[in-house]
Parts: C-alpha cells; structure tokens; sequence
C-alpha cells in the first residue's frame, strides 16, 4: 500500500512539473498586441503557447488576415526545425451553398510553411465549429523569425471568422 501511495505522489508530482510549462510560457504572452519571443540554441526542445478569444473576420479573398493579434518571433543560435500547430473555432457567414470553405497558411518570415491542409470545410453556414491543423519548417539559420498563421475565406462571396484559437509552437534540431 506504500508503495502505491508513493507512486502516486511521484506521478502527482511529475503532472505538476511537466504542465505547469504552458501556463508559465501563456502567461508570458500577455498584453495587447505583445510581441511573443521565444529563444533556443542546440538541442532545444521546448514550446511557445499563444491563445486568443477575441473573434476575427475577414471577407476578402485577396487579402491573407493574420489569426492572431501579436507577432510570434522566434530566435536561435544553430539551425532548427519548428512545428506550428493551431486550433480554434471558424465559421462562415455565406448566403450561398456548400461547401462553406476557410483558407489556412502559416508563414515563416513571409515564406509558406509545409504541411497544413489547403483550405477548411465548415459543416453548415452561420456557426462556428472546431478546425486543427499543423504546419513545419526545418532548416531555420540561426536568427530571429517571425511565425504568422493567417486565414482568408476561398469564396469571393463569403465571410469568414475565427475566435477563441490557440497556436504552439515547438523545436527540434
């Protein structure tokens, strides 16, 4: 029986420890129109967090908005690879017929990242519903760079919104 209850305490305490991280980088994240920072060298295998509730719209299919309010700059002293993976509710407000499509991309100092999927189809018009994607770039230099995701609606008729979403960020070398 004691060693159960000692198990559990270390498994408590592990849980405690391994997510007490993301607060702690969420919370660094604060303030209006921040800039995130996020510095890694070597080995590096940590993550950024940015979360956002405030709902954004764009209805121009020219005209790529950015998801989030703040920068996300990254920086680092080798060269490294970054997963970006981003999650949050969309909906599209169209008076048309299906299917009611959302554009993603992510970008990299301007430059599109890999992996993402082309665009979002929204079961129905009018409410919002969960999308979730990831995005990678390998071979970051050694540097500072700048991460946006980025949405515009793929029907030069629609509207399109984002709200309460969620960006993390994590290395590899």
């Amino acid at each position: 029986m004691k060693k159960r209850l000692m198990v559990m305490a270390i498994l408590m305490v592990s849980f405690v420890i391994l997510t007490s991280y993301p607060a702690s980088a969420q919370e660094a994240v604060t303030g209006h129109n921040a800039s995130v920072l996020a510095t890694g060298s070597g080995g590096l295998r940590s993550a950024v967090f940015l979360s956002e509730t405030a709902s954004l719209s764009n209805g121009n299919t020219g005209d790529w908005k950015n998801a989030f309010n703040r920068d996300v700059t990254l920086g680092g002293t080798s060269s490294q690879c970054i997963e970006m993976r981003y999650s949050g509710e969309v909906k599209d407000e169209t008076p048309s017929l299906p299917p009611y499509r959302i554009q993603f991309r992510a970008t990299v100092d301007g430059t599109v990242a890999k992996g993402g999927a082309p665009f979002f189809d929204a079961p129905v018009p009018y409410v919002y519903t969960t999308a979730a994607m990831n995005w990678w770039v390998c071979g970051l230099t050694a540097g500072t760079h700048t991460v946006k995701i980025q949405f515009r609606p793929y029907y030069a008729a629609d509207t399109v919104y984002v709200r309460n979403r969620t960006l993390i960020i994590e290395y590899a070398q």
